[in-house]
């Protein structure tokens, strides 16, 4: 797939990439391909495996964070596993995990979502807690829309943020404002831009502007039941999934590269400001 659709990056997410037994194995086969890897993690196993993944050459770690007080991210587990001893656990895994992150020399990020104005004070804390050489990405939520957007811009208002710079992905919905603060501190706002597939999206009883979560981000490769791997084009309709040698050679493969293409093209002309 590298040489079909021209990627430079693998992302390694989940479930939990660090519980997979051979993560490291499989960060080294995609780097060794040539591509550059990634990992979203909530830093379970993060510790233990991070050295012989440092050593596979990983890029980066995104770590998905909640809360800090036990109490705080116990609220939004599961009931069977809502209990302050285990969240506590997991705080201290993640903790762990970060560290682990800067003796091996991987990049670290802190992922944060941000639903609505509630979560505010969580938010502040956050970033109270964390230490300023750590990068924070506040994560608009797919579930609130807007109400996490207005959050979110209410909150980097507060700490007197300054917007520097913007980013997208040509042909894809990853969009990043990236803010200063004024102890120098970089924090980036990620959010979704209105990006569909013009083919296979176009008839989508999704395609509104309510209903359509993520719009067209990218490409996910999934491993199902019967040991086939499916190339996905969108969280929401997994029916569109195609199995790998089908998706090769099928007109989504070329409606992707056109979509990225042209976008990148307008990008690129776009006068600056």
């Amino acid at each position: 797939m590298p040489c079909a659709l021209e990627l430079t990056e693998v992302h390694l997410t989940g479930g939990e990439p660090t519980l997979h037994p051979a993560v490291a194995t499989l960060t080294k086969i995609a780097v060794d391909a040539g591509f550059r890897v990634g990992m979203t993690s909530n830093g379970e196993r993060g510790e233990r495996v991070m050295g012989d993944c440092a050593a596979a050459a990983l890029d980066r770690v995104n770590f998905s964070i909640f809360g800090t007080p036990a109490s705080e991210l116990a609220d939004v587990q599961h009931p069977r596993y809502r209990n302050p001893v285990l969240a506590q656990r997991r705080i201290d895994a993640l903790e762990r995990s970060m560290a682990a992150c800067e003796t091996h020399g991987v990049k670290a990020s802190a992922n944060i979502v941000v639903p609505d104005y509630t979560h505010a004070p969580r938010v502040h804390r956050l970033l109270d807690e964390f230490s300023p050489n750590l990068t924070v990405r506040l994560l608009m939520s797919l579930d609130h829309g807007d109400s996490s957007i207005t959050a979110i811009e209410r909150i980097l208002a507060e700490r007197c943020a300054v917007a520097e710079a913007h980013y997208v992905t040509a042909g894809g919905s990853n969009s990043r404002t990236a803010y200063r603060l004024p102890d120098g501190r970089r924090i980036l706002f990620k959010h979704i831009r209105p990006v569909r597939l013009p083919q296979t999206c176009a008839g989508c009883r999704f395609n509104n502007g309510t209903d359509c979560e993520e719009g067209f981000y990218g490409v996910r490769l999934y491993y199902d039941r019967t040991g086939t791997w499916q190339v996905g084009v969108c969280i929401q309709r997994m029916d569109l999934c195609l199995p790998l040698e089908e998706f090769l050679t099928s007109p989504v493969r070329a409606e992707i590269i056109g979509l990225r293409n042209a976008e990148y093209t307008r990008l690129r002309a776009r006068p600056v400001g």
